[in-house]
């Protein structure tokens, strides 16, 4: 069914939007999970099937002036209680929303917090921190110190009883209601993250650097139930079925360990996060699922924070390693969510849904654990870097927030509207907009409209265009923003009862704008060697050994070397470079003009091939200039074709040869001197060589030392010449390959 009404629609906007046989429309389409997480997601939900849907309500209930909320609790009256850093403070925010500085620590973190049947409220602290009681009218005292540099959870079990979870030694101590504390497992490894009890009693904690879930019964005796693939078991859950979910993260690089959320050191230097690598023995319990084998080693990066003077959290994560591990009953296991993007940090559950939390734009996702399959969505985004925590209060979930310290309540009913605003759409060239069609549903008392802009900056900016709409057609809208080179929609949903739109699809039609050919080279070649027949209009057979060129910058050369052999004359060959930014088919005319002339001539046109090879000898003596014209005619209708052109650099057409006369000569007994001159009427001399006697040829200077210009100058001096006549033959070479022979009698004294 989704392929036929993606046909049907593509049909459509062919129709309206294609003007012409050769012109190609592009379609832009966003319909799948990961093509809406690119976009902004405001009061909006995205399934992992790729449907958007008005997100439940998340409103923001309390804002400190902190850089971030880490920990949370809720007692039974309904209060809700917020540990911060890096001010070591605890605020209570009442159910009417009013809320209250409870407690400030001497320790900058608070990363744990919990809630005794009484009322009062423990405090973890961190570094070198304590566990305070605090009573509800903010009286503190220090109910346990367990001697640790970091605590990282605390958890109540049935008869009242205290679990510390600290680090950096990994142990968990057990404290009665009196404040005695004894140590109630050490786990060998360096930190124990969390803690949770199963529906029998028994405590569940997660550790670092091997990424171990321990069960641990009343008395002590511990059994891994787990070792996942990444270092840190950052937190647990556990329904009501007894499923228990475990948020695993971090790996070499990542930035998912708590340790980022510790505050700076005073007067610390700013910025980044320095990895140390712990290497822990794997010698585990052989049942643990995924261990390492027993006498090897595993490294495990764990993320310590680099001393910064600005007590801020940096504003975006991100780019760690999550994995939601979900562990059964019956001890089997799976992963069911994972990224190596996205860094996994709060849980909770709710019946047979649980909710996650991560690092990119404070992501909630919510998991729906359904017999047979399970449903993943992507329930709101806080738009804060990191979502630390989460609580269920009754039906509504609370999260906290870092980069700016938040509480958000997450209502159990729907945002009456939210937005979904695209990813910037680059077309590469100045385009023109067709249609905007998109598939959803829409229930009565449901809108869902439309609104696009344009511009030619990267990010939109005060340069785009105003947002032009609204769109409501399914079947299709004209999209009326001016043309350019960047494009973006956006969908707002809206509902006035309890259902909600749904959108499964968007199409956005774009014709890029025709650009003209470009002409990088125009190659001129006016000598080499002739390995093959070829006359006017033709190219094979040819191999160019060197010539002329033109491009952006047309240089002149003449390139062949003298040679003792008479060369063979060649053919006057023009080769170009040219492409098209469209990827259009280009079709090419040569034309060609003296230098004295004003028009140009018509070589040669509809050229498909790079290449012209035509004869000189069809062309008079002089200084020639070739215009090669690009053309995507054939790709696009009359009054869309473009065209460009390049001149070549001048070049020599010479059909005579030099003349070479004797100037002078003179005789002295047997020596004798000879001048002679050489000249050519149109292009330069290149070389000259000498024969007496018809005897072997030999090169010759002229006699200002190079040969190089129309007319020059050749001097020669024989001695010890026998008595008799003597031929003296000088031979001269133009850059055309034209030949031209003087010689010069002499008579010594003498012979017979």
């Amino acid at each position: 069914m989704k392929f036929g009404r993606v046909i049907r629609i593509l049909l459509l906007i062919f129709a309206i939007v294609l003007p012409a046989r050769g012109v190609e429309t592009t379609f832009w389409q966003v319909g799948s999970f990961d093509e809406f997480l690119q976009g902004t997601l405001t009061g909006v939900s995205l399934s992992k099937e790729g449907d958007l849907t008005l997100a439940p309500e998340a409103r923001t209930v309390f804002s400190p002036e902190e850089a971030l909320a880490l920990s949370l609790a809720r007692d039974s009256h309904g209060n809700i209680f917020v540990g911060t850093g890096h001010q070591g403070k605890v605020f209570r925010v009442t159910p009417d929303g009013k809320s209250s500085l409870l407690f400030t620590a001497k320790e900058p973190d608070i990363f744990t917090l919990a809630v005794e049947p009484t009322g009062d409220i423990f405090v973890g602290t961190s570094p070198e921190g304590k566990v305070y009681r605090v009573t509800s009218d903010g009286k503190s005292s220090v109910f346990f110190d367990p001697k640790a540099k970091y605590i990282w959870a605390l958890q109540f079990d049935s008869e009242g009883r205290l679990y510390v979870a600290t680090g950096d030694k990994g142990q968990i101590y057990r404290v009665d209601a009196s404040g005695k504390g004894d140590l109630f497992f050490d786990s060998k490894q360096t930190h124990v993250m969390c803690l949770a009890l199963d529906p029998k009693g028994n405590l569940l904690a997660g550790s670092v650097p091997n990424g171990l879930i321990y069960r641990i019964s009343p008395d002590g005796k511990a059994f891994v139930i787990y070792q996942a693939s990444l270092p840190e078991i950052h937190d647990l859950a556990v329904d009501s079925q007894g499923n228990i979910f475990a948020a695993a993260m971090g790996g070499a690089g990542s930035k998912g360990s708590p340790e980022l959320l510790m505050a700076p050191s005073a007067g610390g230097p700013g910025g980044g996060v320095t990895t140390v690598t712990v290497t822990a023995s794997a010698d585990l319990d052989s049942t643990a699922k995924g261990q390492t084998p027993p006498g090897e080693t595993r490294p495990a990066s764990f993320n310590r924070p680099t001393p910064q003077t600005p007590a801020l959290f940096p504003t975006q994560l991100g780019g760690g390693h999550g994995a939601l591990i979900e562990i059964h009953p019956d001890s089997t296991a799976e992963t069911a969510w994972s990224s190596n993007s996205e860094s996994i940090f709060g849980l909770a559950v709710r019946s047979d849904h649980v909710l996650f939390t991560t690092d990119v734009n404070g992501r909630i996702f919510d998991l729906y654990d359904e017999p047979g399959s399970e449903k993943l969505t992507l329930l709101t985004e806080t738009h804060e870097s990191i979502t630390t925590r989460l609580l269920r209060g009754g039906s509504d979930f609370y999260a906290a927030t870092g980069n700016v310290a938040k509480l958000f309540r997450i209502e159990s009913s729907p945002a009456r509207e939210g937005t979904f605003e695209s990813p910037v759409k680059d077309t590469k060239f100045i385009s023109r907009w067709g249609v905007l069609a998109w598939r959803g549903d829409v229930p009565a008392g449901c809108t869902l409209k439309f609104f696009t802009r344009s511009g030619n900056s990267e990010r939109p900016d005060n340069t785009w265009s105003d947002w032009a709409g609204p769109l409501t057609n399914p079947n299709g809208e004209q999209v009326t923003n001016p043309p350019a080179r960047y494009l973006q929609w956006k969908a707002v949903l809206h509902t006035s009862g309890n259902e909600s739109p749904t959108l499964d699809e968007v199409t956005v039609a774009y014709l890029n704008q025709n650009l003209p050919p470009q002409i990088h080279s125009l190659n001129v070649s006016t000598s080499g060697e002739r390995t093959g027949a070829g006359g006017m209009g033709s190219s094979s057979g040819l191999s160019i050994v060197s010539g002329l060129s033109a491009s952006s910058s047309s240089t002149l050369s003449f390139g062949v070397s003298p040679t003792t052999s008479t060369p063979t004359k060649t053919p006057i060959t023009l080769t170009w470079q040219a492409d098209d930014p469209n990827g259009d088919q280009l079709i090419y005319s040569l034309y060609l003009k003296g230098t004295d002339e004003r028009e140009w001539h018509l070589l040669k046109d509809k050229i498909h091939q790079s290449s012209y090879t035509l004869d000189p000898t069809a062309l008079a003596d002089g200084k020639y200039i070739a215009r090669l014209v690009a053309s995507d005619e054939e790709s696009n209708p009359p009054s869309t074709a473009r065209k460009s052109e390049l001149l070549s650099a001048p070049f020599w057409v010479d059909n005579t040869p030099p003349d070479v006369e004797v100037a002078k000569q003179s005789f002295t007994g047997d020596s004798a001197i000879i001048q002679f001159t050489a000249e050519d009427s149109t292009s330069p001399l290149r070389s000259a060589e000498t024969s007496l006697d018809g005897h072997e040829w030999h090169d010759i200077l002229s006699d200002d030392g190079i040969v190089d210009s129309r007319k020059e100058t050749f001097s020669l001096t024989f001695n010890s010449l026998a008595p008799g006549e003597h031929i003296v033959a000088l031979r001269a070479y133009d850059t055309s390959g034209n030949v031209g022979v003087g010689k010069a009698v002499i008579e010594i004294p003498g012979g017979k």
